[in-house]
């Protein structure tokens, strides 16, 4: 099971914005309508996970998606990472977020995936406020150790059911794989980027579960650059990323949130008790 999708955050948290969203609107745009186009040339549906205030300030862009028949699921409202919210703060968080996507589609969002995938084991707590919000299925675990969020206490980096106090989720978490000794997500954007295209086909081969998530500017190949220390992981390969994805697209099939859940047997899953 391949499963694509996109973290449509860019319109609102952008590392090159600086407060002029004139300047980077257009290549924004012009490279999500590229992203769109390559998913019709290859008749593949993805999970799109929007933000509320994109919803908001820039409904064309949900409105599109939803238009060419993506799924379409919550980023929360304004890309804060979770743990920075209390129980109360982050309840308002989802409710806005939902009602601006839901208001926009006329449809339910019952997807969720944490900005940043802030959601670990000193914030578990936040599954629960998800929960009692309408959420059912949760793509934000990632199964180790990463520079902002993860949750290398958790175990499993395959479909599962998680429960906590009382509540229960179908979690879809990132896949990870061993490269030279180090977990890597071969299945997201900046690693896709980076690594050789022979490379993430062997390891996608090698699994029966991949979660694929990108976002606009890892195909951005014009954006504004700033020298950074992360600048190697931030740009590299994004002018050559839309052909790899071609290849991707060509090599793969690939289904979205909405359909993969519909398809796995829930019954014989791993429960786990977080």
């Amino acid at each position: 099971m391949n499963i694509l999708t996109f973290d449509t955050e860019e319109w609102f948290n952008y590392a090159q914005m600086d407060g002029k969203k004139g300047d980077f609107l257009p290549d924004v745009d012009r490279v999500q309508n590229e992203l769109l186009d390559k998913l019709d040339e290859h008749q593949i549906k993805a999970t799109f996970f929007v933000l509320g205030v994109v919803a908001r300030e820039y409904p064309y862009v949900v409105k599109n998606i939803a238009a060419r028949g993506h799924d379409i699921g919550c980023h929360s409202d304004v890309h804060k990472k979770l743990w920075e919210f209390d129980a109360e703060q982050l309840k308002k968080d989802t409710q806005e977020s939902l009602d601006s996507i839901e208001q926009l589609t006329g449809q339910k969002v019952t997807e969720y995936r944490a900005p940043a995938f802030s959601i670990g084991k000193k914030n578990v707590w936040a599954l629960e406020v998800l929960a009692e919000n309408g959420i059912t299925v949760d793509c934000s675990i990632f199964p180790g150790v990463r520079d902002f969020g993860g949750f290398p206490e958790f175990t499993s980096s395959e479909p599962c059911l998680i429960t906590h106090n009382g509540i229960a989720l179908k979690e879809l978490p990132i896949s990870l794989a061993a490269v030279c000794g180090r977990k890597l997500a071969y299945s997201g954007g900046g690693y896709f980027r980076i690594l050789p295209y022979w490379l993430v086909k062997k390891l996608v081969s090698e699994h029966d579960y991949n979660m694929i998530y990108m976002h606009v500017h890892d195909f951005n190949g014009k954006q504004k650059r700033i020298i950074s220390a992360r600048y190697f992981k931030n740009y590299y390969g994004n002018r050559t990323s839309m052909k790899k994805l071609g290849r991707l697209l060509t090599d793969f099939d690939f289904t979205n949130v909405r359909n993969a859940v519909e398809s796995i047997e829930w019954n014989s899953c791993k429960k786990i008790e977080l």
